[in-house]
């Protein structure tokens, strides 16, 4: 256990990194997507501030996000993880 916590702990830093990193409206979908990852594999609450932060700048531009994209599971996951962490949204959007 404790050499699962060595490893978790450097990468940390770097998921971190990645989530605050600011590069366009395919990032902040790729962003998204990780969030869903995190949380499916229970480690979301070590980025709690940064997800909250990711999603705020994903909401503000989900229009733009959404504009052209036709993968339904892209659309599906981010839509999921919006209302998830309380972005709550028609899905008539």
């Amino acid at each position: 256990m404790d050499a699962l916590r060595k490893e978790i702990d450097k990468i940390i830093p770097n998921v971190k990194k990645e989530l605050m990193s600011s590069q366009g409206i395919e990032s902040t979908k790729k962003k998204i997507l990780m969030v869903y990852l995190l949380v499916s594999l229970g480690l979301a609450y070590h980025f709690e501030d940064e997800i909250e932060e990711c999603l705020k700048e994903g909401f503000e531009t989900i229009e733009e996000m959404m504009a052209g994209e036709d993968n339904l599971y892209t659309i599906s996951i981010i839509f999921l993880v919006l209302r998830t962490y309380g972005h709550h949204m028609s899905s008539g959007n």
